[in-house]
């Protein structure tokens, strides 16, 4: 990452970044517990799984208001200005996978040992 004049705005992209990569942490947990729960038939860890829905909520929030923070403070342009906009969409999306483990979480009790569910595996 080149340096910018004015270290406020570094410390914004790095702030982003961060938000970022913490909705992903938590999204990516979310989605492996919440195939635990469906694969053992575990109704506690799903509603665990539900519970904490809210946290990548606000994450979100948070960076889409601080992503339009730095466009309407910074101006940014050219290769900024994309991370702040692929900022903003990678939010949306990782909430999105969020909301399919807390889907997946939910069918737990629904399925509760009707079917067999087997583990993914990958290649």
């Amino acid at each position: 990452m080149a340096e910018h004049t004015v270290k406020a705005f570094d410390a914004d992209i790095t702030n982003l970044r961060g938000l970022i990569a913490e909705m992903g942490g938590l999204a990516e947990v979310a989605i492996q517990e919440a195939m635990d729960a469906l694969v053992r038939g575990d109704q506690e860890l799903a509603d665990e799984i539900v519970a904490r829905d809210k946290k990548i909520d606000e994450l979100e929030t948070e960076v889409d208001k601080l992503a339009v923070r730095i466009i309407a403070l910074r101006a940014p342009m050219a290769d900024d200005l994309r991370e702040v906009i692929a900022a903003l969409k990678i939010g949306g999306v990782v909430e999105r996978i969020r909301d399919y483990s807390k889907n997946i979480a939910k069918r737990v009790g629904r399925i509760d040992g009707r079917y067999r569910v087997e583990p993914l595996t990958l290649l």
